[in-house]
């Protein structure tokens, strides 16, 4: 953006830059005309977006701006794409830019800030460890985690990873993608033997899946650590792609049947709740 200067201003500015002494104040002034134009722009920006489409006329009424500071501010945006003019209609409206970028934002939204009372409301529904996780290529790796405040519980750090095909997220996770891509990660697998119960066949792995994607929740039974049994469903982006996984964690001995049905219902109500929160894929 351009600055505007008066023409007093202008003969200063010549005056210094002859004496060679344009000291902290100029600075300051400098960059205040800057932030003029800047916040001048922003206003126009967020009137468009939020009234539009607008006229010039309707823009220099609503804003209160100089015909020709609006018409600088008009063509910036323009170049930047942010907004866009229609020669028919005469009118200025939101460009593609605004759309790009609010899709950037909501794809990069912390989604552990997303999760966090509904990871806490399945963990006072249940009173057992719940984690959030992410698929990482063979493994899910747990970037939130609130754990029950029972004596014996499952406890896994922030950070830590787990295989795919061995773990209710992972499963989950799997499940989730296309059929190509689960073939591209199981056959990369290692299949190691964890427990009596881990799946180390590919084509029993696929299988499961399949149900999986029918149930929208994995189970894991005892297939990663002996006596712990666990239950996941992901969230899923406005395009059906997996983001992260929900999981409820618990010691076989104190959970029953029953119990984990009632924790599915809840599972799935927190990951729908999640998933509304993203922001649909904006197009014009």
């Amino acid at each position: 953006m351009q600055k505007e200067l008066t023409p007093a201003a202008n003969v200063t500015k010549r005056s210094r830059r002859k004496s060679g002494a344009i000291g902290q104040t100029d600075v300051a002034q400098s960059g205040k005309a800057k932030l003029g134009g800047f916040s001048r722009a922003i206003r126009l920006l967020d009137e468009i977006t939020a009234n539009g489409p607008l006229r010039f006329a309707e823009l220099e009424d609503r804003l209160q701006l100089p015909k020709a500071t609006l018409h600088r501010a008009l063509n910036d945006l323009i170049i930047e794409r942010l907004i866009q003019f229609d020669d028919r209609s005469l009118n200025y409206s939101a460009g593609f830019r605004v759309l790009e970028l609010a899709n950037q934002i909501w794809e990069r939204s912390d989604i552990r800030s997303l999760s966090r009372d509904q990871l806490e409301k399945l963990c006072a529904i249940s009173n057992e460890t719940v984690q959030l996780s992410v698929l990482a290529d063979l493994h899910t790796v747990y970037i939130d985690s609130i754990e029950s405040s029972n004596t014996i519980r499952m406890s896994m750090n922030v950070g830590n990873k787990v295989p795919v095909y061995c773990s209710a997220s992972g499963k989950a996770l799997l499940a989730a993608c296309t059929l190509k891509e689960q073939k591209s990660i199981i056959s990369r697998l290692p299949f190691a033997e964890f427990t009596s119960n881990t799946i180390t066949n590919p084509t029993i792995l696929l299988n499961e899946l399949t149900t999986i994607s029918a149930s929208g929740i994995a189970v894991e039974n005892e297939e990663h650590f002996l006596g712990i049994k666990a239950i996941a469903a992901t969230i899923d982006d406005k395009a059906g792609k997996p983001i992260a996984a929900i999981s409820i964690t618990a010691p076989t001995f104190r959970t029953t049947e029953e119990q984990f049905d009632t924790w599915k219902k809840a599972l799935r109500s927190a990951v729908t709740d999640i998933s509304s929160r993203l922001a649909p894929l904006t197009r014009l």
